[in-house]
C-alpha cells in the first residue's frame, strides 16, 4: 500500500486570484505612490483618489474595490501568495473589536493630521503637505504592516484594513437606502441542491469566508466582508457559481434544472470493505444504516442510477465532502454502494480515505447526484470515453446496458491510460465484452513499456480513426484529457465525421 503523509494537507489553497490585467499589475502603483511621495509629495494625492473610489464603489458594490482594483490587493495576490504560508488568519486579526477599533483609530489620526495641514488651505504648499500626509499613511499602514503580515496569509491586512472597512460602511449605507440592489453582484449558486459541499470556495477564498455554508434565500452569499474577487467562481469544480445581482440570481434559479439531484439526501453508512485495486487506488464499499439524525435524510437507502455520484464526508471541522462516482454494479441493492478513490499526494479527500478510513468505520454520505453520465437508453449508438480513474462511473453503466435488451444497439468503451498496468476493472470489462454483442471494449496506452499490442497513444488518436456520426458520447477523465477530446471532437465535426455538441456529455475526474 502507498504510504500517506502524516501531515494534514493545508486547508487553504494557493489558487490563482489574478484574472485580469488590472489585478496582475495594479501593484506597481504602490511604489509609485508610497515611495514616490517621499521625494515628490504631490504623488501622495493618489491615495485621496483611491479613497474616493473605495467609497463610491463601496456604496454600490460593497468591497468590490478590494478584490478587483486595490493596488495592495494586487501585491498580496500576485507577489505575496507564492511565498506566503497561506495559513488560517488568526482570530485576533478577524475580530470585530480590532476591525472597528482600528478603523476608529485610523479615522481619528487622519482627522488630527488633516488638522495640521488645514492652515495651509489655499496656499500652494497645501497640496504638497496633504500629499505627504496621505503618502506617509499609505507607506506605513498597508504597505509595511500589510506586506509583513502577508507572509502569514496574503490577505491578513484586509481583515482589518480601515479603507476596506470604509467601503463596508458605505455599502451598509447603500443597502439601507436600497440604492445598490441593481448593482450589487454577490457570489451566487445556481442551486444549493447541486453543491458538492467540497469547500473549494472556502479553501480558495482570499478572505477565508465559507460561501458553501451560507447561501441565503436568494441562493446568494450575503456577507459584507466578501471582496467580490470571483476566485471561488473561477475554481468551483462543479461550475455552479457566478457573480450576480438579486434579479439575475432569481432568473438563474428559475432556469436551473434539478434533474438528477431531486433525490439527494444524507445517510450514515459503514465502510463494509476496502479493496486495494492498485498501489494508489482503493475501492470502498459502504453499507448504509440510517440517517444519523441529519435533517436532510429521507431514509437509509441510497438508490442510484448508473452514472451518478455520491458525496463522502472526509472532514468535520470544517465540514468537507468529496464527490466520487458510484462504481457499484447493482443499482437494485440500494443499501450498498461502492466508490473508487485514487490517492493524490497532498489531496485533501484522498488523505482522509487512505490515511484515516478503515473497515467498520462510520461515514456520512449524501446523494445520489448527477445527470451528465446517465445514459439515454433510447440512443442508437453510444461511445464511452474514460481516462485513468474516470473509468469508475462506467462500471455500473456498462453492466446496466449489457443486461437491458431494450437498451442501445451499440455501446463502445474507449479507455486510455499512461501505462498498461494502470487499467482498472480490466477483466470486468473484458468479460462484459465477451458476453455481449452490443458492447465493445477498446483500450489505449499512451506510453507502453512491454509487449503491448493494442492501441498506442492517447484516446484522441483512436477517436481520429472513428466515424462518430449519430453517436451520443459520455466522457469522464482528467481535465487535460477532456479538453483534448473536446478539441478533437470539434475537428471531427468540422470534417463531417463527428456528432453534434448537444450529444456530448462529460464530467471531469482527478
Amino acid at each position: 500500500m502507498e504510504l500517506v503523509s502524516p501531515v494534514e494537507p493545508n486547508f487553504h489553497l494557493k489558487a490563482n486570484r489574478t484574472f485580469t490585467g488590472l489585478r496582475r499589475h495594479a501593484w506597481v502603483l504602490v511604489p509609485i505612490i508610497a515611495g514616490g511621495s517621499l521625494y515628490y509629495p504631490p504623488l501622495g494625492l493618489g491615495v485621496a483618489a483611491i479613497m474616493v473610489l473605495i467609497m463610491v464603489s463601496g456604496f454600490f458594490q460593497g468591497r468590490y474595490f478590494c478584490g478587483n482594483v486595490c493596488p495592495h490587493g494586487s501585491i498580496f495576490d500576485r507577489l505575496s501568495l507564492p511565498v506566503s504560508l497561506n495559513k488560517k488568519i488568526p482570530a485576533f486579526f478577524r475580530s470585530p473589536i480590532l476591525k472597528w477599533g482600528f478603523f476608529g483609530f485610523y479615522m481619528v489620526m487622519f482627522v488630527v493630521r488633516l488638522g495640521r495641514v488645514a492652515p495651509f488651505w489655499g496656499d500652494v504648499e497645501f497640496l504638497g503637505r496633504f500629499g505627504a500626509l496621505m503618502g506617509n499613511q499609505y507607506l506605513v499602514m498597508p504597505t509595511i504592516v500589510g506586506v509583513s503580515l502577508s507572509f502569514l496569509n496574503p490577505r491578513t491586512w484586509c481583515s482589518f484594513c480601515p479603507m476596506g472597512t470604509t467601503g463596508q460602511v458605505m455599502y451598509k449605507l447603500g443597502k439601507a437606502l436600497r440604492l445598490n440592489r441593481k448593482t450589487d453582484r454577490k457570489v451566487t449558486i445556481s442551486a444549493p441542491e447541486q453543491c458538492h459541499t467540497c469547500a473549494t470556495c472556502a479553501r480558495v477564498c482570499p478572505m477565508q469566508l465559507e460561501p458553501y455554508k451560507n447561501w441565503n434565500g436568494e441562493n446568494q452569499f450575503d456577507n459584507e466582508v466578501c471582496i467580490r474577487c470571483g476566485t471561488c467562481v473561477e475554481h468551483c469544480p462543479a461550475d455552479l457559481l457566478s457573480l450576480a445581482t438579486a434579479h439575475e440570481a432569481k432568473k438563474l434559479r428559475e432556469a436551473t434544472s434539478l434533474e438528477g439531484y431531486e433525490k439527494r439526501h444524507a445517510v450514515s453508512a459503514q465502510i463494509e470493505r476496502i479493496t486495494q485495486l492498485r498501489e494508489n487506488v482503493r475501492e470502498l464499499t459502504f453499507k448504509t444504516n440510517g440517517n444519523n439524525g441529519d435533517h436532510r435524510s429521507n431514509g437509509s437507502a441510497m438508490g442510484f442510477e448508473p452514472g451518478q455520484f455520491v458525496l463522502v464526508k472526509v472532514g468535520d471541522d470544517p465540514e468537507v465532502f468529496r464527490a466520487y462516482s458510484i462504481s457499484s454494479t447493482d443499482p437494485n441493492d440500494p443499501e450498498r454502494l461502492s466508490v473508487t478513490v485514487m490517492n493524490k499526494p497532498g489531496g485533501y479527500g484522498s488523505h482522509a480515505v487512505f490515511g484515516r478510513f478503515e473497515e467498520g468505520q462510520e461515514v456520512q454520505l449524501e446523494g445520489p447526484m448527477g445527470r451528465e453520465l446517465v445514459v439515454d437508453k433510447q440512443a442508437d449508438k453510444v461511445l464511452f470515453i474514460a481516462g485513468g480513474i474516470g473509468i469508475t462511473p462506467f462500471v455500473p453503466i456498462a453492466k446496466d446496458l449489457v443486461g437491458d435488451p431494450g437498451a442501445v444497439n451499440s455501446a463502445t468503451l474507449l479507455y486510455g491510460v499512461n501505462k498498461e498496468h494502470e487499467f482498472l476493472y480490466d477483466d470486468y470489462f473484458s468479460e462484459l465484452a465477451d458476453q455481449s454483442e452490443v458492447f465493445d471494449y477498446v483500450k489505449a496506452v499512451a506510453f507502453p513499456d512491454g509487449d503491448w499490442t493494442g492501441h498506442t497513444g492517447f484516446v484522441t488518436a483512436v477517436l481520429q480513426e472513428m466515424d462518430l456520426r449519430d453517436y451520443k458520447i459520455y466522457m469522464c477523465g482528467p481535465p487535460p484529457m477532456v479538453n483534448a477530446v473536446m478539441k478533437t471532437l470539434k475537428q471531427m465535426q468540422a470534417e463531417g465525421r463527428g456528432t453534434s455538441d448537444e450529444f456530448v456529455y462529460y464530467e471531469t475526474a482527478s
